[in-house]
């Protein structure tokens, strides 16, 4: 053990290794994402949803869909083919549609990015890339806080044998990935806060600005950021008891309990200043507080002005509130839109809790003994880093948001799908990196060389603890099927595909993977079109991600008798109708029905098919 210790020391005084190791494994994690991409990153819908309003707002400057989804072009507003309102553009593109829960915080950079780049297949995919390598960036740095390289390397031995929780999320145009690089920067930012002497309002005030930014990329991130509220009220209140304390009761001092400062340091502070430093990152003044929680309702008040703004303009107030009142119907429904089955009972809810086996050996004891061992491992280090604010004040958030995450998820979440616990599910992985490393590190017993990954925790059974939860992650880790190359290995994507048809829930992660080169087919027909031909979807079947890579909008089939047929009009069926993700019966059913109306179609493959319609 004192081995072990005496190498922690030599890795905390070369400075160096920490940034060298994060920028190698962060290059490894982008080498392998990158590397599937270019054999199975073909956009998804709603990635390419998301895609489309960034390349309107890079090309056009307007926050709008590429995709079409009222049938009238007469009518500025209508019902969709959702059953939802929407407000649509003089070409049908949809302003600020409404089943989305992804915001300008993720679609706005991702619009600069292909303002600069332009819009090919891997412009399309740097944004989200550049999302992911942050993501990765601030988690290390968030790790290396609280326990040092041991849980970055933990951290990313995880990402490489469950590459579910990356692939899919990780490279498409959707709210998770950038929704949790702002979380990370709304506990370091409040973390950092807590910390200053100075302008101490404005540090408080700038956290709060970027939780707004959380809340606007993905709306789910509530309660995740959650916890740096629960956390800041705490403090608060412990201020106002400390200050009712400090009045109460004669000769109390407050700052008298503090640790002393380093006097061989010249540039120490005194004990009185020291002592204060340390108080204030133990406590929350209202101003502080309020100027914390001032950023949702800033942020969401400018966006919501936007709304309001731009489609009174085009559609009328009255039209602006019906389309209010459709996302807020979306807001309350979970975002998983309206008529989707909803579950119950006991099952359910078990089912849902040990979603975290995700992440997990498989056998439900072990992920029950993982649920404990973060749990009760936060409840530790809080305690035990009572006497270190800077790390408290930043552990706190990220427990307090993955225990409400739980929560909701378990008990409230109404569909099981293991996609909106994602935020959940990696924050369990960095907490269970820190609860581990800091078991095995216990106390040095060596004040002189203060690291940040000194837990406080006794030597004495905190290792054994330790290594058992090791040998528990590491089952876990063996127990992942075609994840041992330095690749993500093609086995893999029938492994999932076989998955997601065995889910009881849906949504599972990943979502669908689709091969590039049968979209790629589809892509390449539609680009070679006449302007004048157009491109429509049946039923609900969008299929946005093509939308955004030919230039095109595309419309529902039933438009087509508003408007002047061509005779090189097509119908383009997606993966969201005849992919292999779907349950196999279903599938063959839909099959059948779409080769009734198109026996003879000009493109066809697994994922995608082309349909010929006739001139009218």
């Amino acid at each position: 053990m004192s081995n072990f210790i005496f190498l922690v020391t030599l890795v905390k005084k070369n400075y160096y290794l920490p940034l060298i190791v994060t920028f190698i494994l962060t290059a490894y994690q982008l080498i392998r994402i990158i590397a599937f991409i270019n054999v199975y990153g073909g956009i998804e819908h709603d990635g390419g949803w998301m895609l489309s309003i960034s390349r309107s707002l890079a090309e056009r400057g307007a926050y709008t869909t590429m995709v079409s989804t009222i049938i009238d072009p007469t009518v500025p507003g209508d019902i969709n083919v959702d059953q939802k309102f929407d407000i649509q553009a003089a070409d049908g593109r949809i302003w600020f549609f409404t089943g989305n829960g992804i915001g300008p915080s993720s679609i706005i950079p991702d619009a600069v990015v292909l303002k600069v780049f332009g819009t090919d297949f891997w412009a399309l995919r740097t944004g989200p890339l550049i999302f992911y390598t942050l993501f990765l960036i601030f988690a290390a740095y968030v790790l290396y806080q609280l326990a040092g390289l041991g849980a970055i390397v933990l951290f990313h031995a995880f990402l490489f044998f469950y590459p579910h929780i990356s692939i899919f999320l990780g490279y498409e145009a959707m709210g998770e990935v950038p929704g949790m690089f702002y979380i990370l920067w709304a506990y370091l930012a409040f973390a950092a806060a807590t910390q200053k002497q100075q302008r101490r309002l404005r540090y408080f005030f700038i956290a709060g600005l970027v939780i707004g930014l959380a809340i606007n990329a993905k709306l789910i991130t509530l309660w995740s950021v959650s916890g740096i509220f629960i956390w800041a009220g705490l403090l608060w209140l412990i201020g106002v008891v400390n200050g009712w304390l400090d009045r109460s009761t004669p000769g109390r001092d407050s700052t008298e309990i503090s640790p002393q400062p380093d006097n061989q340091n010249p540039k120490s502070k005194t004990c009185t200043e020291y002592n204060r430093s340390i108080q204030n990152q133990k406590s929350l003044s209202l101003s502080e507080l309020l100027l914390l929680s001032s950023g949702i309702p800033l942020t969401l008040v400018a966006w919501e002005l936007a709304h309001m703004v731009i489609l009174t303009r085009l559609a009328g107030f009255e039209m602006y509130l019906r389309q209010a009142e459709q996302r807020l119907k979306f807001i309350l429904d979970d975002g998983s839109g309206v008529g989707l089955r909803i579950h119950s009972g006991s099952e359910f809810f078990w089912d849902k809790f040990f979603v975290l086996d995700q992440v997990a050996h498989p056998q439900r004891w072990v992920t029950a003994i993982i649920f404990t061992a973060i749990f009760a491992g936060g409840i530790v280090l809080l305690r035990f880093w009572r006497s270190q604010p800077k790390k408290q004040n930043l552990l706190a958030p990220l427990w307090v948001g993955w225990l409400v995450n739980t929560a909701w998820f378990v008990g409230l979440a109404k569909t099981g799908w293991p996609r909106h616990f994602w935020f959940g599910l990696v924050l369990a992985i960095m907490l269970l990196c820190i609860v581990v490393v800091a078991l095995l590190m216990g106390d040095k017993g060596d004040t002189k060389y203060e690291s940040r990954i000194d837990s406080g925790l006794p030597a004495q059974g905190s290792l054994g603890v330790g290594i058992g939860l090791l040998v528990l992650i590491g089952w876990g880790f063996a127990s992942q099927p075609h994840v041992r190359g330095f690749f993500v290995p093609d086995e893999i994507v029938p492994y999932w595909q076989q998955q997601q048809i065995d889910s009881k829930y849906g949504a599972n992660l990943p979502w669908i993977i689709i091969p590039r080169a049968s979209q790629g087919e589809a892509v390449a027909y539609l680009r070679q079109l006449p302007f004048e031909a157009n491109i429509f979807y049946p039923a609900q079947h969008k299929a946005a991600e093509i939308s955004v890579q030919v230039g095109r909008v595309l419309y529902p089939l039933s438009r087509r008798k508003f408007m002047k047929a061509h005779s090189q009009d097509v119908a383009l069926i997606s993966p969201t109708l005849i992919a292999p993700w779907m349950d196999p019966v279903r599938r063959e059913a839909l099959l059948n029905l779409v080769q009734e109306d198109c026996p003879e179609p000009i493109l066809s493959n697994d994922y995608y098919m082309i349909c010929p319609l006739p001139a009218e």
